[in-house]
């Protein structure tokens, strides 16, 4: 179902923050630093010293031999519907963003579709969640190693200093991560493989809209952007209002090129997954076995840990395969190479969503698509030679022994997307959360669902076999929430109008 679309020129692109179009994959160091407004004077004039440094989706300049010369630092910014409030922006220009963003992620109607609940309830995050200072903005850094991560927010540090206490840290908020090698994530498993092409950038995909506002979505309309009157903007700094759906001479668009990100700090319980296949194999075979238990995990994932598609190796992990997205679920109509509640597949069903047919089921999925940006957080528990390498028999040994070492480690999830509702919490809420999901029963999804609510229904995984299915016991939650934020990721364009408002 991907698309042709019109190549976003190089001006376009250079309005387009580089976090909305790339992972910066070469960037193997990240920080976050969340940020809160105190004077909007002061933050505003924060903002202009901070707009020529903002990385953007440019595209990177050819050196003579033809390689890509990528930069060694970026820098980002998001912010939030408090954030927006707290720099000056009146209450009917707010009143233009979509419910979801100005409630923000902590909101109990959020919180509700999301299965934000008991050890994951916002009140138990560390950031973002009630109780704790308000999220106005986070910087974004990525940085190729340690010093140039500790260097690059150094001199954001500095500004935030000569800010003189009108933009502040929040104390203890920064969050670090990186890419580890191989891209393994710390249950084990080979980790962001499927991330949609965006159509334009520079060929066919899913259509741009569905990421970046002002432009066609998969419905083929420009949806609905958050504007300015045209009187806030005397100085003409963003760029009237044509979407033909909202035209008008007296709006100026302060969404175009613009978009939404939306962040989860995910800690992940590596040492209860692991003990929690061990006891599902003892139970199912009567034996501990390394291979069987890589097996179950794996049909949770929907990946083997090298991260092949099991519908493409249903028996082995195949490394070769690791990188491969060229298949359809249509091939594995009963699940019985990839389980029809495992992970990957609730994600992103593509050509297989129950009871409609290949088309409209693609046409769905193309629909709710995420670009995820995550970075890992915490040592690794083990190596992922323990799981990709069976001749690793000391590592696999280990692994029937694996206890927690009381350190947190899990990933810093960042999506973007042009519609939160639409995509992001439609995903969570509908295929993730869904104890129904694809003709099931009671299968959420067994890596990110809200499993084991005292208020719910027990939630199990289902692998389809013949001439009998496998039904684990109930499963725990193995990925809590610890905190998050509904965030504006503004074109460079909105930035500058931010940094230069005078007020209403």
């Amino acid at each position: 179902m991907t698309q042709q679309s019109p190549r976003l020129t190089d001006d376009v692109l250079a309005d387009i923050q580089g976090f909305v179009t790339s992972g910066y994959g070469h960037l193997s160091c990240a920080a976050y630093l969340f940020v809160q407004f105190h004077d909007p004077g002061r933050a505003r004039l924060w903002l202009r010293r901070l707009g020529p440094m903002i990385t953007s989706a440019r595209a990177w300049p050819i050196a003579p031999n033809g390689e890509k010369i990528k930069p060694p630092l970026t820098l980002n910014i998001a912010l939030s519907a408090d954030g927006l409030a707290a720099i000056g922006l009146p209450r009917k220009v707010l009143d233009t963003f979509p419910l979801e963003f100005q409630q923000g992620i902590a909101d109990p109607s959020r919180s509700r579709i999301l299965g934000d609940t008991e050890e994951s309830d916002p009140v138990e995050w560390e950031l973002g969640g009630p109780g704790k200072p308000p999220i106005h903005a986070v910087l974004i850094v990525h940085a190729e190693s340690d010093e140039g991560l500790e260097a690059g927010c150094h001199t954001q540090r500095a500004l935030l200093v000569d800010a003189a206490g009108g933009v502040v840290e929040l104390p203890g908020s920064v969050q670090m991560g990186y890419r580890p090698k191989g891209d393994y994530e710390p249950f084990g498993f080979h980790d962001g493989i499927a991330q949609p092409p965006i159509a334009g950038i520079p060929g066919n995909g899913v259509p741009a809209g569905e990421f970046i506002l002002g432009y066609p979505n998969h419905f083929q309309i420009i949806p609905p952007t958050p504007v300015i009157p045209a009187e806030l903007d005397p100085d003409a700094v963003l760029p009237p209002l044509a979407n033909p759906y909202q035209a008008s001479e007296q709006l100026r668009d302060l969404g175009i090129n613009g978009s939404y990100v939306v962040y989860r700090k995910l800690a992940q319980e590596v040492a209860a997954f692991w003990q929690f296949m061990k006891q599902e194999t003892v139970r199912r075979t009567g034996a501990d076995d390394t291979g069987h238990m890589i097996w179950l995990a794996s049909r949770c994932v929907g990946r083997w840990p090298s991260g092949s598609p099991l519908v493409l190796a249903p028996v082995a992990d195949d490394p070769q395969a690791s990188d491969r997205n060229d298949f359809m679920y249509g091939d594995d109509p009963d699940g019985l190479s990839c389980p029809l509640g495992a992970h990957t597949r609730r994600a992103n069903p593509r050509d297989v969503i129950h009871p409609y047919d290949r088309a409209h089921s693609l046409s769905m999925s193309e629909a709710h698509r995420l670009l995820r940006r995550a970075r890992v957080f915490g040592p690794p528990l083990f190596g992922p030679a323990v799981l990709t390498d069976p001749a690793n028999l000391a590592g696999r040994m280990a692994l029937l022994d694996l206890g927690d070492d009381g350190k947190e480690r899990g990933i810093h999830f960042f999506c973007v997307n042009a519609n939160i509702k639409r995509q992001f919490e439609f995903v969570q809420q509908t295929w993730c959360n869904n104890p129904r999901f694809s003709g099931l029963n009671d299968n959420k999804d067994p890596i990110i669902g809200d499993n084991a609510r005292t208020d719910q229904a027990s939630s199990h995984m289902t692998i389809p076999q013949r001439p009998i299915s496998v039904r684990t016991a109930a499963l725990p939650r193995f990925v809590k929430v610890r905190g998050g934020a509904y965030l504006f990721m503004p074109s460079i364009a909105a930035l500058r109008f931010l940094a230069a408002f005078r007020g209403n």
